[in-house]
């Protein structure tokens, strides 16, 4: 009986460079860049902003968390099931996906 290898193939998943940009008077991040697999939802993007910006999901006492408002291209509100990948495919410029985020509503 011969045995022939078995090749163990790593899918690495491809990394898509999110640019997170402060509009009117969100705090403005330390680090604006981060690297997202191109697989995650926006759903992801929108946690993760809110861990950063210290807000919390929601507020004790059955209180709404704070708003937050995402805007890829300072243009329109993907929703959160939505692939960054996708986003970035036909949304990108210069390579990474822009993500303008707000504590208010800025664009309609």
């Amino acid at each position: 009986m011969s045995q022939t290898p078995t090749m163990i193939v790593a899918s690495a998943t491809k990394k898509v460079k999110v640019h997170f940009v402060a509009v009117g008077n969100a705090p403005i991040l330390k680090k604006s860049k981060f690297l997202m697999d191109q697989d995650d939802e926006f759903g992801i993007a929108i946690s993760f902003l809110r861990r950063l910006l210290k807000l919390s999901e929601s507020s004790e006492k059955g209180a709404s968390a704070p708003p937050l408002f995402l805007y890829v291209n300072a243009a329109f509100v993907p929703s959160p099931d939505q692939r960054i990948g996708d986003l970035l495919d036909c949304f990108g410029v210069r390579g990474e996906l822009v993500i303008h985020y707000s504590l208010m509503e800025a664009w309609g």
